[in-house]
């Protein structure tokens, strides 16, 4: 036996006509495989004279941003993500010490298709870079796939509702009366992935997996 209380049944009475509703939420979901990767790749150097720590680091980041291009890396996927420079200081018995300059040159590097992104990340390695962070598994066209969720999410509405007026033995339309978008959590967002950079001459590994992007409507069926 199935039972319904006032969240989904609403009665709305008016001067003379009372509109009954059923409310429903609905919830759509597509499962798609990740087709892109987005990595910071950097280049950190350290040296007590700022120019030496500067060219340093322009070389090295020169050489990484040279073997991603050398790899079909497009240049329009390859962007400056942060460059700065802090100065580094030790403390010795409350007293502070000044050890050297630290120059940071991040690069936000988009990966297409998503299975070379171990072979990028070592390459990248190789040829200078000392640092990877913020590893995300994304997919490039989403807003495709949310639409695809958000007709499911439609469907799903029409069909709980039309269950639950079935049940109390009453009919509706097809068409709802008022029907709301409602904002999901960002399951389709870029997944964060902690990577270790290899040593060996193996791949670092990388499991895209997949991903689900969700939408969810409210929907008013009058009957």
């Amino acid at each position: 036996m199935m039972y319904y209380s006032h969240p989904y049944i609403r009665s709305n009475s008016n001067t003379q006509q009372t509109n009954h509703s059923i409310n429903v939420v609905g919830e759509g979901m597509i499962s798609v495989e990740p087709d892109r990767a987005i990595a910071l790749l950097g280049v950190v150097t350290e040296d007590k004279n700022l120019s030496q720590a500067q060219r340093k680091n322009a070389e090295n980041a020169t050489n990484v941003i040279n073997a991603l291009l050398q790899q079909n890396v497009p240049r329009t996927n390859i962007q400056t993500f942060d460059y700065r420079i802090n100065l580094n200081y030790d403390y010795k018995e409350g007293e502070q010490l000044f050890r050297g300059y630290q120059v940071t040159n991040l690069l936000q590097v988009i990966i297409e298709p998503v299975d070379r992104m171990g072979t990028i990340v070592d390459i990248a390695v190789e040829n200078g870079a000392n640092t990877v962070r913020n590893v995300q598994i994304t997919v490039a066209n989403k807003e495709q796939f949310y639409e695809e969720a958000l007709k499911k999410a439609v469907e799903k509405a029409q069909v709980k509702a039309s269950i639950i007026a079935q049940e109390i033995g009453v009919s509706i339309r097809a068409v709802p009366f008022k029907l709301n978008e409602v904002p999901t959590r960002e399951d389709g967002r870029p997944r964060p992935m902690v990577l270790g950079v290899s040593t060996e001459n193996t791949t670092t590994p990388i499991e895209a997996g997949q991903m689900q992007i969700t939408a969810q409507v409210e929907a008013e069926f009058r009957y």
